[in-house]
């Protein structure tokens, strides 16, 4: 194994273990508020965690995110982001390691980009309003901004 593939490995393993810091956090929260008596409702749906879900939806509107303090410690971590798209006047949480691998998908010819899923096509759409793609002679290319979710 040469020393970048060794890297890289460590990387994954050490990005890993904030993602379960985070998911461990958010059943610690959800205990507590259960604890208390938070919540009223008997047979309430214990939710998922905040990065499962967004590994499964791509991205998920601020305002429908459960809890907060993963929310929060997730963005400390750099494990997520959240973008602020005025075009369609939301919020919305995006894992970091979703965005790189549809912009990994780059230059994408308009065509291609329509056969994606309805989830990738709209995060793509988010990301052209915000400049992190652009649209340039059919193809949708990133741009420097993007490098954002590289780090």
């Amino acid at each position: 194994m040469s020393c970048e593939e060794l890297k890289r490995a460590v990387e994954r393993v050490l990005e890993r273990i904030d993602e379960m810091e985070v998911l461990l956090n958010a059943i610690l929260d959800e205990l507590r508020e259960l604890r208390s008596g938070a919540r009223a409702e008997a047979g309430a749906r214990a939710p998922g965690s905040l990065i499962g879900e967004l590994r499964e939806k791509l991205f998920l509107p601020v305002s429908e995110v459960r809890s907060k303090g993963a929310l929060k410690r997730a963005l400390e971590r750099g494990l997520l982001v959240v973008l602020r798209d005025e075009g369609a006047n939301r919020e919305v949480a995006v894992l970091k390691e979703a965005a790189r691998r549809l912009l990994s998908r780059l230059p994408m010819s308009a065509e291609d980009a329509e056969r994606l899923s309805e989830r990738e096509y709209e995060l793509l759409q988010i990301l052209n309003r915000l400049g992190y793609v652009l649209l340039r002679g059919g193809q949708y290319v990133k741009t420097s901004l993007a490098e954002e979710f590289y780090t």
